[in-house]
């Protein structure tokens, strides 16, 4: 079972960073699945704003190929920052004007459970539990 949710996990992360790189170099696969679907081509802002999300969802699979590989949990409180953005982009996914970029919800959930349960097992082992 822990195989099947490290996938999951991997092919999430996988998916938003194809995404996310998708709107900074404006490529129309990205442009139903993003902002809403609402452009037809990005503007820059958006996609300057995106160039720093590709950095965070790259060090998001960083945190996570480290822990998976090697048992090393990051700062409990950068885990609770992308659980609780993670949560954020689920709900900001749900919403979305767009019925391509609602799907995105399900990468986005797979991806704040991985860092809830990354967040339980650095406290227990801060706390020695």
């Amino acid at each position: 079972m822990k195989i099947v949710f490290r996938t999951a996990v991997y092919l999430s992360l996988f998916w938003n960073l194809s995404l996310v790189v998708g709107v900074v170099i404006d490529a129309s696969y990205a442009l139903p699945r993003a902002a809403g679907g609402q452009f037809e081509n990005f503007p820059t802002y958006i996609r300057l704003v995106y160039a720093l999300v590709s950095a965070i969802v790259l060090y998001q699979l960083y945190i996570c190929d480290r822990f998976y590989r090697k048992s090393i949990l990051a700062k409990v409180w950068l885990l609770r920052v992308f659980f609780f953005t993670g949560i954020l982009s689920v709900i900001v996914n749900i919403i979305s004007r767009s019925e391509l970029e609602r799907w995105n919800f399900i990468p986005a959930l797979i991806i704040a459970f991985s860092f809830l349960k990354q967040v339980n097992l650095a406290w227990e082992k801060q706390h020695g539990k």
